[in-house]
């Protein structure tokens, strides 16, 4: 019944759409939010040199960052020697693609004593290449392996970490219409186990975190269909909702990978995005250790206008619900959800938000987050606990050559993202969906990045965090309840309805880090980090910890 909806809704789109006037683009397959290109973006938009583009929700198709290069080839905008080798490298990558005339090279196609000279080249490269004649259908395969070592390091011994990866990629798009891409590794993890599942990748995985094994699998995929106007896609891949750069308000860094239906539409300085979604309840395990997830869904839905090329303002929706079926009203894209959710019996998790940033300053934007979790505007000024606001605000710079400076603020109220049906919190595989912290928590975050050269690029970052912690006895249960757990919601006859911002046991942290990636080759890319944590709820045991971490990442 769950999956018939899906893909009922998915049949009536594509009739729709073969009917509706459209153009041939190519290039509608998505790419992946980690791709470099992004940051190269997110720099030309500040800096005033391209005009329509928006992270608030990502990954873009490929056709739509081709043509946010195009337009940068003809800015008037002076560029720096770094940026405009950095737009050469991704016009070869993307806008020669999509023309026809890249200079590529197959490996399947190569001799093998020419391989290791073909790999360092600068040339594109790919495990094997296809396009039409029309050049309306690719299809692209690529190899994908890396090699990481971390270190947790102390003056009584190293602790040290090996992970390795190995798979591939295939994407592509076919008649122009339909975008597609599978990415799939499989992983095998050597050293001391506690420093990995600090990682949460790995800490999530269900076989590396759930079942003990030393190896894991990672896997996404997705089509999506486009026209001149939108898209539609479907498929489990890694996303970013929200202005934010340390956090995200409604899907962050921090949130796996999940399987959800997405609609996008774009009108002049207007777009529109929707997404309906399946994430993973708590694992609940049943007789013979089968593991359970109830059944669990997210909905949201985004639109934004830029306003006289000075402002860009945005609204948005999301609700959690759980424990049954899909629900109708959700799957409209343009439904107000707070309306629907009472009139459903206010049994579910909504929440509305208002985001602002500037536009047609140079070299400077300013943006602000809020979200509404909940309110009762009788009670305003009291902190009473059902006053469930999130904020941020923040400052990005680029008035420094080849530099990039940011400047945000985050605030997390107490019981922000719980809910009082278990279940309900916004989180997806036992973590929140959008901000990291925690509730009852802010962050002060400072982050710098520079080009030093086309291929080279450094970065600083700092996170000063403060946390109110619930209060807890030896075996882990609540004595005193501050909203600072997100599966935590009020107790009327155990808990105060005042909730003081920061209150509780405080846990505070600092992380400092050192980061450096730097392409050897076309696609193949080493990573350095390095960075020190303190956090006062274990000072006395652990003064401040230091971590390193070295990575090859080859994608060929």
């Amino acid at each position: 019944m769950k999956s018939t909806r899906y893909c009922v809704f998915i049949i009536a789109l594509v009739a729709v759409l073969h009917l509706w006037p459209r153009y041939a683009f190519s290039q509608a397959e998505h790419v992946e939010i980690i791709h470099p290109v992004y940051e190269f973006l997110n720099r030309m938009h500040v800096r005033g040199a391209v005009t329509g583009y928006s992270r608030s929700s990502l990954p873009l198709e490929r056709k739509q960052i081709t043509r946010f290069l195009r337009d940068l080839q003809s800015t008037t905008l002076p560029l720096s020697s770094t940026e405009r080798g950095i737009l050469a490298r991704y016009v070869e990558e993307f806008v020669d693609e999509a023309d026809g005339n890249q200079r590529t090279v197959s490996i399947f196609g190569t001799a093998m004593k020419d391989i290791p000279k073909t790999v360092f080249s600068d040339n594109i490269t790919h495990l094997y290449r296809w396009r039409s004649e029309d050049g309306e259908s690719t299809m692209y395969m690529d190899f994908l392996a890396s090699l990481e070592y971390r270190a947790l390091l102390t003056d009584e011994g190293n602790t040290n970490l090996s992970l390795g990866q190995i798979g591939g990629r295939f994407r592509g798009t076919l008649s122009g219409l339909l975008g597609y891409s599978l990415r799939a590794t499989n992983g095998t993890a050597q050293g001391n186990r506690s420093l990995a599942m600090k990682d949460q990748q790995l800490r999530r995985n269900f076989t590396y975190g759930t079942l003990d094994k030393d190896f894991f699998d990672l896997a996404e995929a997705a089509v999506s269909i486009s026209w001149d106007w939108g898209s539609a896609s479907l498929g489990k891949e890694k996303r970013l909702w929200g202005t934010g750069r340390s956090n995200l308000a409604l899907i962050s860094t921090n949130a796996e990978p999940f399987d959800a239906l997405q609609l996008h539409a774009r009108f002049g300085a207007v777009r529109f995005s929707f997404l309906h979604g399946s994430v993973l309840s708590e694992m609940e395990l049943l007789e013979g250790f089968r593991p359970y997830y109830d059944a669990k869904y997210v909905a949201m839905h985004r639109a934004e206008v830029d306003l006289f090329n000075t402002v860009r303002f945005g609204v948005f929706e999301a609700v959690v619900y759980s424990s049954r079926e899909i629900d109708a009203s959700y799957l409209n894209p343009i439904n107000f959800y707070k309306s629907a959710e009472h009139a459903g019996g206010d049994r579910d998790n909504p929440m509305l938000g208002f985001e602002l940033s500037s536009l047609g300053i140079p070299d400077l934007e300013l943006y602000g987050t809020w979200l509404i979790d909940d309110v009762d505007f009788a009670r305003l000024g009291d902190a009473w606990w059902g006053n469930k606001f999130l904020w941020q605000a923040g400052a990005i710079t680029t008035l420094i050559a080849n530099t990039e400076l940011i400047l945000e603020y985050s605030r997390i109220d107490p019981y922000v993202y719980s809910h009082r049906l278990r279940g309900n919190q916004y989180t997806h595989d036992g973590a929140s969906l959008g901000f990291e912290l925690a509730p009852n928590s802010d962050e002060l975050y400072i982050g710098a990045s520079h080009w030093l050269t086309p291929t080279l690029m450094l970065g600083l970052h700092g996170h000063f965090r403060r946390h109110g912690q619930n209060e807890m006895d030896s075996e882990g249960n609540i004595l005193v309840n501050h909203g600072g757990d997100i599966y935590e919601s009020l107790d009327y006859e155990r808990d105060s309805e005042i909730a003081p911002f920061l209150a509780g046991v405080r846990d505070d942290s600092t992380m400092l880090s050192f980061t450096l990636r730097y392409e050897l080759g076309r696609n193949i890319f080493l990573h350095g980090k390095y960075w020190y944590r303190t956090r006062s709820s274990d000072a006395e045991t652990n003064p401040g910890k230091h971590y390193l971490s070295l990575l090859l990442d080859i994608q060929l």
